[in-house]
């Protein structure tokens, strides 16, 4: 990082310390904060590439921390499967699906999720509806992290609508997304992405991801469970609003590309 402004430096460690401080208070959040301040200052792809090593790390503390509420790791166990594989075809998705079109599709359907749960108390979703749609969740929501670095909106969804709060919650997604980054990392490093440069301003941002993550533990054990969802609605909120500006200027970008506008 040693060329970039100091400035830029500093907004870059506040952003990681404020995405992982919220991925320590309810478990998701980190990379949908970072990803664009990253993109920003280290490149896109670059910005993708530090954060598919930050967020493993984040993810597998969470995972440790909470493994008392893995009794239940059986019910997420097709989530996790569709997760993978979701993970392994989502680059190939830019193929058939433009960017803005993902990012549109996922933040109208997560911002209507928060919407409508927040005006009514929803019924859990049924067992069988669980098992239908639990597959079909990790898929989309592996896809999306593989193609826009972005699950938590999809799969937090998920685990709300089964009716996961608290421990079990954040339990739950750590697991998904640790095993969704184990195999976005090993695509990575098989295509020659991990530079010596990226690997080490992955080890400097580490440093305020961890104290920030520990600053959002400290603070997760006064929640209750009320407090605990309605923070996880506004992320979500908040994620899809960002998914939706995302997918509108890029949009307005390739029209541009394309002379449809001036």
């Amino acid at each position: 990082m040693e060329h970039l402004d100091p400035l830029v430096v500093g907004l870059l460690v506040v952003v990681i310390l404020g995405g992982a401080m919220i991925n320590g208070l309810i478990g998701m959040g980190f990379a949908l904060v970072a990803v664009n301040m990253m993109a920003a200052a280290l490149g896109t792809k670059e910005g993708v590439v530090v954060m598919s090593i930050l967020a493993p790390v984040t993810a597998a503390y969470q995972l440790w921390l909470n493994r008392g509420a893995g009794a239940g790791w059986r019910r997420l166990r097709w989530v996790v499967v569709g997760a993978l594989v979701g993970s392994v075809v989502g680059a190939e998705l830019l193929v058939l699906l433009p960017a803005w079109a993902i990012s549109l599709l996922l933040g109208g359907f997560t911002a209507q999720f928060v919407v409508d749960t927040a005006r009514r108390n929803r019924p859990q979703m049924t067992v069988g509806k669980e098992r239908l749609f639990g597959p079909a969740a990790g898929f989309i929501g592996g896809a999306t992290n593989g193609a826009l670095g972005a699950s938590g909106p999809i799969i937090g969804s998920f685990l709300i609508a089964i009716g996961l709060r608290g421990r079990d919650f954040v339990f739950a997604i750590s697991l998904v997304f640790l095993t969704q980054g184990i195999a976005r990392a090993a695509l990575f490093q098989a295509h020659g992405q991990y530079t010596e440069p990226l690997l080490a301003t992955a080890v400097v941002l580490l440093v305020p991801a961890l104290l920030g993550q520990q600053a959002g533990l400290h603070l997760r054990g006064r929640l209750d469970a009320v407090m605990f969802q309605k923070i996880l609605l506004a992320v979500l909120l908040v994620s899809s609003i960002n998914l939706l500006w995302r997918g509108v200027t890029e949009a307005i970008d390739a029209a541009r590309g394309a002379g449809l506008i001036g």
